[in-house]
């Protein structure tokens, strides 16, 4: 209701002011309506929960004791509207730990230096580290990373791969439109781990050069080996060429594709192993190991030459 105002004439006694019981109704009925609004709509009781303060308003709670909840404001040096959504929930606080549920965050600042971790189940934030977030498909680079088991594709190195300590250990230089590369696999049970040259050349070598005056040293070297039991050539492929023949073995060496390339011949067959070159060293065409007889021809890019021979080796 609108408030009552007790009627007091123009002038003190003047007999024009509200008699004492129409004064006393309209106090009753001002404490009344006062009572109602704080009183919890109890127009006879006021509130033992809620209290008007100087500047705040107090809540005690259900339980009368020394804690109280005041709810005040900071001095407003302008007109503020603050809107309570028409929602049931609680109020958040700027330094309490809440959950935050169907939120959106319009331009959202983050007042220290953050990095984004990750777990399966969460996403945490590390205070003091300076960095940008990773996403999922974007192009960055990541620097002090340690990655634990994980699954590259195709990665593009830049320079080099390093240990632990940072030190080098393969360091790789980029050739322009590459269609070669080296492909490495690894072997099950007694299989041996593969080197293998691959891409889109037909013939290609494995170069590998030694530091100044160094040497590729094995610890332990063996050859491919081919065994040839029939008139035909020999394996362009294979390094040691092994006959096996009763008879005469009749058996074509094609020219090398490699300055330096190597053919080693042993013949364990009762037959002579006569061997023709498609290029022999001087006049000669072709060399002859008897049984149990061996040697050596190296290719020096024009012709092949024996360079060595166990036995009696045969030349004409």
């Amino acid at each position: 209701m609108t408030r009552q105002n007790i009627g007091i004439g123009s002038a003190a006694n003047d007999g024009n002011g509200d008699t004492l019981r129409t004064a006393g109704t309209k106090i009753n009925a001002n404490f009344a309506e006062v009572y109602a609004l704080l009183g919890g709509g109890d127009s006879s009781n006021l509130s033992t929960q809620i209290t008007l303060e100087n500047d705040a308003v107090t809540f005690e709670g259900t339980s009368d004791n020394n804690f109280e909840t005041r709810l005040k404001v900071t001095n407003p040096t302008q007109d503020n509207i603050i809107t309570l959504p028409d929602s049931t929930g609680t109020v958040t606080l700027d330094n309490t730990i809440q959950t935050l549920t169907n939120k959106t965050l319009t331009a959202p600042k983050i007042n220290e230096n953050v990095a984004l971790t990750s777990t399966s189940t969460e996403l945490n934030l590390l205070d003091g580290v300076t960095g940008v977030i990773v996403t999922e498909a974007g192009t960055q680079t990541l620097t002090n990373k340690t990655l634990t088991t994980p699954t590259i594709t195709a990665p593009k190195v830049g320079t080099s791969i390093n240990d632990t300590s940072g030190n080098e250990v393969i360091k790789i230089t980029a050739t322009g439109s590459a269609v070669n590369e080296l492909t490495i696999a690894n072997g099950a049970s007694t299989t041996g781990p593969t080197l293998s040259a691959t891409g889109g050349g037909t013939n290609l070598n494995i170069i590998m050069t030694p530091k100044g005056t160094g040497s590729v040293e094995l610890n332990k070297a063996a050859f491919s080996s081919s065994t040839i039991t029939a008139n035909g050539a020999a394996s362009t492929a294979a390094t040691l060429i092994i006959g096996n023949k009763g008879t005469q073995l009749d058996v074509s060496l094609a020219n090398g594709t490699t300055i330096g390339e190597y053919k080693i011949f042993t013949n364990k067959g009762a037959g002579a192993m006569h061997v023709t070159p498609a290029t022999f060293r001087g006049t000669d065409t072709k060399f002859v190991l008897a049984q149990f007889d061996g040697c050596t021809c190296i290719w020096d890019g024009a012709s092949w030459f024996l360079v060595g021979n166990q036995g009696e080796v045969t030349v004409s």
